[in-house]
């Protein structure tokens, strides 16, 4: 995740145990748990880094391999009190089956804006996120994510937040993972304690439809713990 305030030059690593490796309302580990990490760099209000997460296609028909490794760089700044950020990311597969099945390498242009309400209680941040997609994993034409968020301060030094999305799949390749556009939902408890982050999230899925079983997350909660060098 990277600050949409950078300010310094900076270098960061990150490394996340998650019980569940979940992607937009859905799973991208089969409802398995998953090592992820990262590495950010940054530079006034420049920044560039990779991520990579252990993956499992359960019964995804056509999907393989066991890691994804997604790269990007961008720009992050306050304008006008408007947290700002524009960032081009390419999904990867390494390992992907090679006998033209389906190949998910994906760009996407992600965008976001995001204000902060120090003066109402909880201080609220509302952040509005819009991402675009070219050819959003072997769905045959362009897609757009669109989510909007809030995220509170609680006592002790919790936080909670909330964010709703709508993701819409283009083409609708029977090739692609998503048969069908589909709004999710989810609700998490965060806390940072000794050093790590803790997260606790609940999942739910409106009318998704997809090729694999058990590949939209529906009344699931997803616990994660991370911890940055």
């Amino acid at each position: 995740c990277i600050s949409s305030a950078a300010s310094d030059v900076y270098k960061r690593q990150t490394l996340t145990f998650t019980q569940d490796y979940t992607f937009r309302g859905t799973t991208f580990s089969d409802s398995d748990p998953a090592i992820q990490g990262s590495f950010d760099w940054g530079n006034g209000a420049w920044f560039a880094g990779a991520w990579a997460s252990s993956t499992n296609a359960g019964d995804a028909d056509g999907v393989s391999g066991t890691m994804e490794v997604d790269y990007y760089f961008g720009w992050a700044d306050n304008v006008g009190g408007v947290d700002l950020m524009v960032m081009p990311l390419w999904y990867t597969f390494p390992g992907q089956d090679t006998d033209g099945s389906r190949d998910d390498t994906t760009f996407e242009l992600w965008t976001s804006a995001g204000m902060g309400f120090d003066n109402i209680p909880g201080s609220p941040y509302l952040t509005l996120s819009l991402n675009w997609s070219d050819e959003y994993f072997d769905n045959g034409d362009d897609s757009l994510y669109s989510s909007l968020g809030v995220a509170f301060s609680l006592p002790a030094g919790f936080g909670i937040d909330f964010v709703y999305g709508h993701q819409d799949v283009g083409g609708k390749n029977s090739n692609d993972f998503f048969a069908d556009d589909y709004d999710h939902w989810a609700v998490g408890v965060t806390k940072s304690a000794a050093g790590f982050d803790f997260d606790m999230r609940y999942h739910e899925n409106e009318d998704v439809k997809t090729i694999g079983e058990g590949f939209a997350l529906d009344g699931d909660v997803v616990f994660s713990v991370s911890r940055s060098f």
